[in-house]
């Protein structure tokens, strides 16, 4: 991937002493570079509701960069056990946790469960039996099949095996309210490393409009909807950024037009990793 020229001035000065000290080869993470594209990410989604990037520790579990994450203010979205431990190694609790995980066990459900617990989201909907008790707040991975596209990277969604489905939704939710759940979440993952912003303003638009039609079908509001992660960087020389800038403000407006329509509008959760 093509380094910046910011990061090039920083690094070139001094890269022979860092081979020096440490020897090769080596790892070597940009600071600053990371600290400005997230101030820089808060700067052009701050305009949407409770917005909160949520940092897929997959993408880099170093407890180093995690600490840079909560200086931030990100959350922590997490798949297994060992990065629900390193998040809370740093100090993360509650709400600052998204536990998004696939066949989840009851070991993992009982990890999700302590330490002052985490938001649930639950990417199947076999998995509801499973949760040793519901939690108030709960979410889940949703999979509209063959009514969007993935890419090259991710597939397609009515392929995957993740998620639960349009027609499984509404009883989803109906089940987990029965169950005690009294806050709710929507999620969803379609995307990898995507530079168009359209798409990604395309699936907030299709959020949108399931917590809509799940609202008026059983009569819930929504604490929030999470956009998942898919945003893409330019790897080759002469492509274009993501421009979060028009992605953010078209966002914004989807959500201005939904509160207008339906009197509430949810929080706005992202949970970048490579971004």
């Amino acid at each position: 991937m093509p380094m910046s020229h910011e990061f090039e001035n920083r690094l070139v000065p001094v890269l022979d002493e860092i081979v020096n000290y440490y020897g090769t080869p080596f790892h070597i993470y940009d600071e600053t570079g990371i600290r400005q594209t997230g101030k820089d990410f808060i700067v052009a989604f701050s305009r949407l509701n409770g917005f909160r990037e949520y940092f897929a520790v997959k993408a880099l579990p170093n407890p180093r960069i995690l600490q840079i994450m909560q200086d931030l203010g990100f959350g922590f979205d997490c798949s297994s056990i060992a990065e629900l431990i390193l998040s809370r190694q740093i100090g993360a609790r509650g709400e600052e946790i998204m536990f998004s995980s696939n066949n989840t066990t009851a070991e993992e459900f009982e990890a999700a469960d302590a330490d002052g617990g985490c938001i649930l989201n639950l990417d199947d909907i076999s998995l509801i039996p499973k949760v040793p008790q519901m939690p108030e707040t709960i979410s889940f991975r949703y999979n509209p099949g063959p009514r969007r596209t993935g890419n090259s990277i991710i597939g397609d969604p009515s392929e995957s095996k993740y998620g639960v489905a349009h027609e499984q939704i509404v009883h989803a939710y109906k089940t987990a309210r029965a169950l005690g759940a009294r806050r709710f979440g929507l999620h969803t993952m379609l995307i990898s490393n995507e530079l168009n912003y359209a798409y990604m303003v395309e699936t907030a638009a299709m959020l949108l409009e399931v917590v809509e039609w799940v609202s008026q079908e059983i009569k819930i509001d929504f604490d929030f909807i999470n956009l998942g992660g898919g945003l893409g960087i330019p790897y080759q020389p002469g492509q274009a950024p993501l421009d979060i800038d028009s992605m953010a403000g078209e966002i914004s407006d989807l959500f201005s037009n939904f509160k207008k329509r339906n009197g509430f509008v949810a929080k706005f959760y992202i949970e970048s990793g490579r971004y």
